[in-house]
C-alpha cells in the first residue's frame, strides 16, 4: 500500500472518503476549468479597459470561490481539530491543508507552499476582500499586466500545489 494511503477502521468509512475524495475531485475541477477559461478571456480582453477591468475583478474574486470549495470539501474529508466553519479563510486555509498533509503524509508538501507561496496568496486575498467590500474607490482595484501576472502565478502556484498535494493520494482500509 502506498504511504500516502490513510487507513480507515472500516470498508463503510474507507467507501464514503472515497466518494468525499471523488466530490472534492469533480468539484475542484468543474470550477478549476472554469477559472482557466476566465483567465484566457480576461487575457484575451487586456486592450479594452473597461472588459479587462471587469474580468480582473471577476477573476479575483473567483480564485477564491475555487480555493474555498476545496476547502470545505477536503474538511468534510478529513476535518482539523476545532474547525468552525466561521474561521477566518486564512487559518482554515493553513489548518485544512496541515491537517490533510498529516493524514496523507504529505507535510513537505504543504510546507514548502506555505514558506514560499502562501504570502503572496494573502495578499490577493486581501485585494479580493477590499473589492467584495470597497471602503475607497481604491478598493475596486484597476486592472493592470502587473497585478494580472501576478494573480495568473498565485493561482498556478495554488494548482500546483493542490495538484501535488492530492496525486498518490489513497484510501484503504484492512480487511479482516
Amino acid at each position: 500500500m502506498s504511504e500516502h494511503t490513510k487507513q480507515y477502521d472500516n470498508f463503510d468509512e474507507m467507501l464514503k472518503a472515497a466518494q468525499l475524495m471523488r466530490k472534492f475531485q469533480i468539484l475542484h475541477n468543474v470550477i478549476r476549468k472554469d477559472y482557466i477559461e476566465l483567465l484566457r478571456i480576461t487575457e484575451d480582453n487586456n486592450s479594452t479597459a473597461i472588459s479587462f477591468n471587469a474580468l480582473y475583478r471577476a477573476s479575483l474574486r473567483s480564485l477564491f470561490s475555487l480555493i474555498e470549495a476545496d476547502i470545505y470539501t477536503l474538511n468534510v474529508l478529513d476535518q482539523y481539530k476545532d474547525y468552525f466553519d466561521a474561521d477566518s479563510f486564512l487559518d482554515k486555509f493553513k489548518e485544512t491543508f496541515k491537517q490533510i498533509a498529516r493524514s496523507w503524509q504529505k507535510e513537505e508538501i504543504q510546507k514548502k507552499y506555505f514558506d514560499s507561496k502562501l504570502k503572496e496568496l494573502i495578499k490577493l486575498k486581501k485585494m479580493r476582500d477590499e473589492l467584495i467590500h470597497p471602503k475607497e474607490v481604491s478598493h475596486v482595484h484597476i486592472a493592470n499586466a502587473k497585478d494580472f501576472d501576478s494573480l495568473k502565478s498565485v493561482f498556478n502556484d495554488y494548482d500546483t500545489f493542490i495538484n501535488d498535494l492530492m496525486k498518490d493520494f489513497f484510501v484503504g482500509t484492512i480487511m479482516q
